[in-house]
């Protein structure tokens, strides 16, 4: 059970009772009925900030039209936007949740949560399971599919989706060079910028936050200014994001060895690991990305374009995606994951 929840719409968001602070969306299919069956689940890793209250529309615009499925989106470690305790605490005693940690922790959870919902073992092999990353949760995920290869987990997971992957040299991006440049004049940037955000918000009223968050995100739509909200008002994850951005730019460049073989070749797809039932891989790219270099998309893509399991798609003049899909290209987003799933089943 969760230690507390509050809720968002369809979906309840909780306070996973974990070692690590972890907000969790878990979601039942929308069937009801006694014939109903739960067919797979769809596990969502987030970006960077890690908060699930940025993907609601997206989530709902899945969960209805793929009605037999449970949807599950797990912020980042570190990231409760909810409990008193993440308001704001000495930075110099912050616990910080390394991107080993957020691997550890995303093993940990999906772990449980399959365990929970009779996903694992023989009884659960005629479910279906789909794992999604944006963003930074694409890395997480392609280290989490090497962590899942190289344990006991019995499970098979049929298609791993990368949505704007930052997989690879992203302090080379356009964001990723001017980040690079702060964290280098400004050591302690996670410190100030939490520090920061906590007297601003203790001092100025909460319709003025409101409204400057509106005016910087040039009036978004309302989950989205929420989300931003509710993380303004926790310095503590505001600390955590700052910290793990500036670890990502020096993390986040070569693609490791076993990413190289075991995700890609889609090794992880097969309960039994005999090298049959190769797990299929979709990625998906903005055609221009700030936090994704062209130069670095093209290697990628010529790289591992030649497996037959792998897929990879790039903007259209017409859907126009960018990077933060979430904001205001979640119906966009929604109809492909969409599509994409039921070309598995």
């Amino acid at each position: 059970m969760p230690s507390s929840c509050t809720t968002d719409g369809d979906f309840v968001l909780q306070i996973y009772p974990h070692k690590y602070p972890t907000l969790l969306y878990d979601v039942p299919p929308l069937l009801r009925t006694p014939e109903s069956k739960e067919v797979g689940v769809l596990f969502f890793i987030p970006g960077n900030p890690g908060l699930p209250q940025y993907y609601t529309p997206f989530l709902t615009l899945i969960r209805e039209q793929l009605p037999g499925w449970r949807v599950i989106c797990v912020s980042q470690a570190g990231c409760d936007t909810i409990s008193t305790a993440f308001k704001y605490t000495d930075f110099s005693k912050q616990a910080y949740y390394n991107l080993d940690d957020q691997v550890e922790h995303k093993f940990e959870i999906l772990s449980e949560l399959l365990e929970k919902h009779y996903y694992l073992g023989p009884g659960g092999t005629e479910k279906q399971v789909v794992l999604i990353g944006h963003s930074i949760g694409c890395w997480l995920m392609q280290h989490l599919l090497v962590r899942i290869s190289n344990s006991d987990l019995q499970i098979t997971i049929k298609l791993a989706i990368l949505l704007f992957p930052t997989i690879k040299n992203i302090g080379e991006s356009d964001s990723g060079v001017k980040f690079r440049k702060i964290i280098s004049h400004v050591p302690k940037l996670a410190n100030i910028a939490g520090s920061t955000i906590y007297y601003l918000t203790s001092y100025l009223p909460e319709l003025v936050v409101q409204s400057i968050v509106n005016l910087f995100m040039c009036f978004p739509p309302e989950h989205a200014s929420k989300a931003t909200q509710a993380l303004l008002a926790s310095p503590s994850v505001v600390y955590q994001c700052v910290r793990l951005g500036a670890e990502e730019m020096e993390k986040v460049a070569d693609e490791a060895e076993d990413v190289g073989s075991l995700f890609w070749g889609g090794l992880w797809g097969t309960l039994h690991r005999d090298g049959s039932g190769q797990g299929r891989i979709i990625a998906y790219f903005a055609k221009e990305d700030h936090w994704v270099g062209n130069h670095t998309r093209a290697e990628i893509i010529e790289v591992h374009s030649s497996r037959s399991n792998v897929k990879f798609m790039v903007s259209s003049t017409e859907d126009n995606c960018k990077h933060a899909f979430c904001v205001s290209d979640s119906d966009v987003m929604a109809n492909y994951v969409v599509q994409w799933i039921r070309e598995i089943d």
